[in-house]
């Protein structure tokens, strides 16, 4: 909590820099600055079933303000664009299609319609197609690009409606099913005028939820909400004709039986709440046969509104309704056996059914579980891989069922703490067999089932990613690939087993990320893509892992960046730390650590590591454990272990000659936010901080936030210890507050950020808020990311380095 104490300097800075003087309009920062918001080389990639073709993709990594500064409706969660029927704010859009032969590096790029955006890219069953989701002004339109005949085939002029998502499914070489607009999609202007009056009302029932943004407000919503979404599912063919599939509905989602006879959807049913999102609507899942659009109804689920509050708590009745992979047309679901609440002691809490076409049978159990099945996967040879966490034990726990035993049982094969990155499997390698789906690949060793699994092999020393074989009988593993010393490695994907084939990701300090195609038998490899170097300004910056621990023995650590060519002889750097708190309930597992000494440049104009090329030493990914101690909840000592963990950080920047005491900020988003205030408010650690989209008023959020589950009323003295807002008062050290101004996010409201500089204005602190236009809880915008660069540049100018 340092205030500037040089009056003559402050002076002069205040005529220098005042930011009243400054024009209200969106800045741009530096060159270097710039630089990581023009970046963009990181590419997405797509694999044909035939291991034969490999899509590249390119992002588009900032769009620019326009894209976002359209018409939208904010509706139960959804932020719809309601011309074109799909996400106002689409995750990921790609503006460039390669394709790669990957048996002879035949490169080709693929004109996209009209220089249209894309998204949804995906090949077809029969590896004849690529098809993709082409993006326009009025909407989405299915495409296929045919591989065979270098063409673009729009495959219909009717528009989807991917107001909840625009993803589609391929039917075998037939064609694909999509959800597409109808007439009721136009009506939602005339429900524009209708207004009413909400009302909402309880019965002395408890429906405890965390706070939400854009939810239904009243009866126009609900109007508006069911014009913009009800979508007509309907399979469209390669030759154009449509078939419609069961009446138009609000469908949430959709999936073809592996025999390709039965489609299996989901769509939302009324009534519409008020408190929770639209994924929490009641649903009702049913199996429409193909050949005669038959229904049989699987389940109607109630409102997440009655969901029981707490950790792993679910609603009652059938839930992750799925298709068997493997099988032709069989479903799958779980079903709580302890009144759906985690908080009821049970021997067992979760049990897995399954039930075959025609669907009217009596479903049979596949087994019981003792904690909450999470995820739930198919495999060769009829077994079922089954994943079950215990969220108050941090625990995770993996087990497979052979469904082949007349009497099945789980064998667990795998155990760790939910945080344990280090005995984290990874990913397992599937194949896909026509008519069976995509099914993890098992082989056999002396007679027991094995599987083959790729990660990023995190540990104390470093990540070394490898690929191993896992028994399932013991859980013993083999290695069979790891990433080379000198370089990191990756599986991106397998090819063949026998003899091994992979595509890897491969990169240095000094390389940028390239797509090797390797043969681990005889060591050759072929360059499939490279991607180009960029951000020449950061060019010999200097990385290195940081260890140490805190003063009560929980190792810590951070990754510190240094200017390139800083050497210690030349004195302390200022010092810009980022961080983000995390709940643990072991101290071992709070200590580990995730960091490459061999991974490429990559610097997120979102991250603090851009200001390195203005002077700045970088303490980044500074760990900030907050551990569950002699049997109480980790937030039960907040502010005494969120302290702790920022003086062992100062202290090892310090002790190693790079930090300057007094010219050190501390920065964070969202929850990391949240910490920056707390930080200046009950230490004298930091000359400045920076909180991007935080909450500080714990009293907004008072049914849980992060991982708190007590409520407010519960947990009373906890919530007002640990809110900043409650100590603005003590905030002496500037703050700079920068809020998007349609934040989405749950408890972190726009509000947030403008009351606490309400309250450090009010109290006579200092303060800066920006509020981004357009923009949500993560900024997207190229205009928004320069001018949050600017904004963070100029707020350090003036408040570290005028101090040197």
């Amino acid at each position: 909590m340092r205030r500037l104490i040089f009056n003559n300097i402050w002076i002069i800075l205040l005529i220098t820099f005042s930011y009243h003087s400054f024009a209200q309009e969106y800045k741009t920062p530096a060159k270097a600055l710039q630089q990581t918001v023009e970046n963009n080389t990181t590419v997405v990639t797509r694999l044909s079933n035939n291991h034969e073709w490999m899509a590249i993709l390119t992002p588009i990594s900032a769009p620019a303000i326009s894209t976002f500064a359209t018409a939208e409706q904010k509706l139960a969660g959804l932020r719809i664009s309601p011309q074109q029927l799909i996400p106002s704010r689409l995750p990921t859009r790609y503006n460039q299609l390669k394709l790669i032969n990957i048996k002879n590096n035949e490169q080709r790029t693929i004109n996209l319609p009209n220089a249209n955006d894309i998204t949804e890219v995906t090949f077809s069953p029969n590896n004849r197609y690529l098809s993709f989701v082409s993006l326009n002004q009025s909407g989405g339109y299915l495409y296929a690009y045919d591989i065979e005949k270098d063409l673009n085939r729009q495959l219909t002029n009717q528009r989807l409606n991917g107001s909840i998502n625009l993803n589609y499914q391929w039917l075998g070489e037939c064609g694909v099913v999509a959800r597409f607009a109808n007439e009721q999609n136009g009506q939602w202007r005339q429900s524009q005028a209708s207004y009413s009056p909400m009302v909402k009302e309880t019965l002395s029932s408890k429906t405890q939820q965390r706070t939400y943004q854009d939810l239904l407000k009243n009866s126009a919503d609900e109007q508006r909400f069911t014009d913009l979404t009800m979508s007509q599912l309907a399979l469209v063919k390669l030759d154009g004709t449509i078939s419609t599939i069961a009446k138009a509905q609000i469908f949430l989602d959709f999936s073809i039986s592996p025999d390709e006879k039965y489609i299996l959807a989901t769509h939302l049913t009324p009534p519409f709440s008020y408190k929770v999102k639209y994924h929490d609507f009641p649903k009702l899942t049913a199996v429409y046969r193909l050949n005669d659009a038959h229904i049989t109804t699987i389940h109607q689920s109630l409102s997440g509104e009655q969901r029981p509050t707490g950790s792993d708590t679910v609603l009652s009745g059938p839930r992750m309704i799925q298709w068997v992979q493997g099988q032709a047309a069989t479903l799958a679901f779980t079903q709580a056996l302890d009144l759906s609440d985690s908080r009821q002691a049970a021997a067992k809490r979760d049990s897995l059914w399954t039930l075959s076409a025609p669907f009217t049978d009596k479903a049979k159990l596949i087994g019981n579980t003792q904690w909450r099945i999470v995820d739930i996967e198919w495999a060769e040879h009829d077994l079922v891989l089954v994943t079950e966490r215990n969220t108050k034990l941090q625990r995770l726990r993996m087990g497979h069922i052979d469904l082949n035993q007349e009497k099945t049982s789980l064998h667990t094969f795998s155990e760790r703490n939910m945080r344990d990155k280090y005995q984290d499997l990874g990913q397992f390698f599937k194949v896909y067999i026509p008519n069976k789906g995509k099914l993890i690949h098992i082989s056999q060793h002396a007679n027991s089932p094995e599987l083959m699994h790729y990660g990023q092999g995190a540990s104390n020393t470093g990540n070394r990613p490898f690929l191993k074989h896992t028994l399932l009988v013991n859980g013993t593993s083999t290695l069979l690939w790891q990433s080379a010393n000198d370089k990191l490695e990756s599986v991106r994907y397998i090819l063949d087993v026998n003899p091994l084939r992979m595509i890897i990701n491969r990169e240095s300090p000094n390389q940028a990320p390239s797509l090797v195609l390797i043969n681990v038998h005889d060591a050759s490899e072929t360059v499939l893509y490279q991607q180009p170097e960029g951000l020449q300004a950061y060019k010999g910056i200097q990385k290195q892992l940081i260890t140490y621990q805190r003063a009560d023995g929980v190792p810590l650590s951070g990754t510190l960046y240094l200017p390139a060519g800083y050497r210690k002889e030349q004195g302390p750097l200022p010092v810009l730390m980022w961080a983000y708190p995390r709940e643990f309930n072991d101290a071992e597992i709070a200590g580990q650590v995730s960091f490459s000494p061999n991974q490429y440049l990559k610097i997120s104009p979102k991250g603090p590591v851009p200001f390195v090329a203005e002077g700045f030493a970088v303490f980044d990914k500074v760990s900030m454990p907050i551990i569950s101690q002699n049997d109480k909840a980790p937030n039960d000592n907040f502010k005494q272990q969120l302290t702790a963990n920022a003086q062992a950080a100062v202290d090892v920047l310090v002790n190693l000659g790079i930090a300057d005491p007094k010219r050190i900020a501390i920065g964070g988003h969202s929850y990391g936010a949240f910490m920056v205030a707390n930080l200046l408010a009950h230490t004298d650690l930091f000359y400045a901080g920076i909180a991007r989209s935080g909450a500080y008023n714990r009293s907004l959020t008072p049914f849980g936030f992060q991982n708190e589950e007590r409520n407010y009323w519960q947990a009373n003295d906890i919530y007002q210890q640990m809110s900043p807002f409650n100590y603005a008062n003590q905030i002496k050290s500037p703050l700079l507050l920068i809020h998007g101004e349609m934040d989405q996010n749950s408890g972190t409201f726009p509000m947030q950020a403008e009351r606490m500089f309400d309250a450090i204005k009010g109290l006579g602190g200092t303060a800066r808020l920006v509020i981004l236009p357009f923009e949500s809880h993560s900024y997207s915008a190229k205009e928004s990311l320069n001018h949050m660069l600017w904004e963070q540049s100029h707020f350090l100018k003036v408040h570290m380095l005028a101090t040197h």
